[in-house]
């Protein structure tokens, strides 16, 4: 049997039109053996949806690395944990000068990953999302 978890952390930003949820921040999926954690494209925001670091790529890497480890750990998981992630930026020449960042959070394995230069991002702020998948065991699964 296999089970899902949609979870909305309270210290995440989340996205509300017209009193609606858009979307989740984090999904778990999980059966018998292992549990894969989804954890949607995080912006550098706060939790109010401001954009921290307007026109600072390396500050804003930060920012949505401290996300994704706020909701990796909601569910139960790590950066030691993350097998894929994909990331979008606004100047991908921008981003190798500060892609050093990255290596203080994916320290131990090195995830299947993906980088993509797109025009422009959800907020006109923004220089960078990521989106990550992660694999556990399910008992480390936060359950709600």
């Amino acid at each position: 049997m296999i089970e899902r978890q949609f979870l909305c952390p309270d210290d995440m930003w989340k996205r509300v039109e017209n009193g609606n949820l858009l979307y989740v921040p984090v999904v778990t999926v999980h059966g018998k053996d292992h549990a894969h954690v989804y954890l949607a494209g995080q912006m550098a925001r706060e939790p109010t949806g401001e954009i921290v670091g307007k026109g600072d790529m390396t500050t804003q890497l930060r920012k949505v690395c401290e996300n994704l480890r706020k909701g990796l750990a909601y569910a139960g998981a790590t950066f030691d944990d993350v097998v894929r992630s994909t990331t979008y930026v606004t100047d991908i020449d921008e981003y190798y000068r500060c892609s050093a960042v990255r290596f203080e959070y994916f320290k131990k394995n090195r995830p299947a990953s993906v980088l993509i230069e797109v025009v422009r991002l959800g907020h006109r702020d923004a220089m960078i999302e990521i989106e990550v998948e992660a694999i556990v065991e399910p008992e480390r699964l936060k359950k709600v």
